[in-house]
């Protein structure tokens, strides 16, 4: 007969315990890339030989974090989601707001397992499932995706980017509100009440092509190698290479890797769909279906993985973070030279900014692990989202967006 299992001591699963939650103290404060045994072991108070007889290495624990604890986190923040585009009401989409207003340190781990699971195969094969099961359920299965699922995954990439911004920038419960009045008013919008949009094709490219200097082979060289390998593992070295340039010719231009990814960003971020010229459009009738689509272009590979790769990366850099919220802030700072604008429709065209660049930064951190994402159509959920916007959220946009011109053409933007 098979010898049974022995029953694992309650010191032993006190240990467990204690790991998983240092481990994802660790993920959180250091960033997933810099995890070693040596910290979470001493962070649950276990000696370094504990730790390396529970698991033999890093990977090993991620994947046991993501099986024991953060899988459940997802699952069940997507539920959540989906029960939103279901259901809606005050009490389904109420609950979203909630879970924003009380997120638990799994919750941000859980996303950032998620998210960089494309590049660690041990992890990947353990997360794959749930991107499998839960995420791509439709998508590509059939040639009309529900309306159901295309909501319920818009806000699933929503509440993801929402966390991380909260954790890294601090969380404003106004914001939240104002946001719960745009989610219901949209996902109570009748499916058959939303017709199709022309949109033209993903040609919106933002990683070009290297030019002839090396400041643009640098930044082409660096969205490749950070986007693949994560901000931690893209050493000057291997951006040199890439560059086929020397690692002193690098130093020569930028003091650290830090400022080469910072001035990489700046250039990524000088794209279409983030120009404070391009943003005035933004609520005409498409505008945000076609950012979306855009956003998971298979064409636009490098700068997705880019992308997410620096935000993940400003959990641990303060110098990164302020970039990311400077780049971000370019629209908002034309806010205050509004005229004829009350305090209250200022504040709400700030939610309305920050909404929109949200739900775009979040498909495009999705499809960095959903590769089907492109066969979503958004319009399912950007036309009802415009419409909300337009009724509930700022009503005087048209004047708005004519004194946003103004300033946008007498400042050279």
């Amino acid at each position: 007969m098979p010898r049974s299992q022995r029953a694992r001591s309650s010191r032993a699963i006190a240990n467990d315990e204690a790991i998983r939650e240092a481990g994802i103290s660790e993920v959180l404060r250091v960033g997933v890339d810099h995890v070693s045994l040596r910290d979470v072991g001493h962070q649950a108070g276990l000696t370094h030989g504990a730790t390396y007889a529970r698991y033999e290495d890093v990977d090993e624990l991620l994947v046991d974090l993501w099986n024991s604890v953060l899988c459940f986190r997802a699952i069940s923040m997507f539920e959540l989601c989906m029960t939103a585009a279901e259901k809606p009401d005050a009490t389904t989409v109420g609950a979203i707001t909630e879970l924003l207003s009380d997120t638990s340190p799994a919750d941000m781990a859980c996303i950032q397992l998620l998210l960089t699971s494309r590049r660690i195969p041990t992890l990947h094969e353990e997360v794959e499932p749930f991107i499998h099961d839960y995420l791509e359920r439709e998508l590509c299965s059939s040639p009309n995706v529900s309306a159901t699922h295309t909501r319920g995954l818009t806000i699933f990439a929503l509440v993801i980017v929402q966390i991380m911004a909260d954790r890294q920038y601090g969380r404003d419960e106004n914001y939240h509100a104002v946001l719960e009045t745009l989610l219901l008013e949209t996902l109570t919008t009748d499916p058959e009440d939303v017709g199709e949009v022309q949109l033209h094709d993903r040609d919106d490219r933002i990683v070009l092509a290297p030019g002839d200097d090396l400041r643009t082979e640098l930044a082409h060289a660096t969205f490749g190698v950070v986007g693949k390998s994560g901000y931690t593992r893209a050493t000057i070295s291997r951006i040199a290479r890439r560059a086929n340039c020397s690692p002193g010719a690098i130093y020569k231009l930028y003091p650290s890797k830090e400022d080469l990814v910072i001035a990489a960003f700046h250039d990524l971020m000088r794209s279409r769909w983030m120009r404070v010229t391009n943003f005035v459009n933004v609520l005409e009738e498409g505008s945000i279906t076609q950012l979306l689509f855009s956003a998971t272009s298979a064409s636009n590979e490098v700068r997705q993985n880019f992308t997410l790769e620096t935000a993940l990366a400003a959990g641990q850099s303060e110098r990164l973070r302020l970039a990311i919220l400077n780049q971000l802030s370019e629209l908002q700072a034309l806010i205050p030279l509004l005229t004829n604008v009350s305090d209250d429709e200022r504040v709400r065209l700030g939610y309305l900014i920050r909404s929109i660049m949200f739900i775009t930064i979040g498909v495009t951190f999705l499809s960095t692990v959903v590769g089907s994402m492109q066969c979503t159509n958004f319009n399912q959920f950007a036309e009802p989202f415009r419409r909300a916007i337009l009724k509930d959220g700022v009503p005087t946009w048209s004047e708005m967006s004519r004194q946003i011109l103004e300033l946008i053409n007498a400042r050279g933007y």
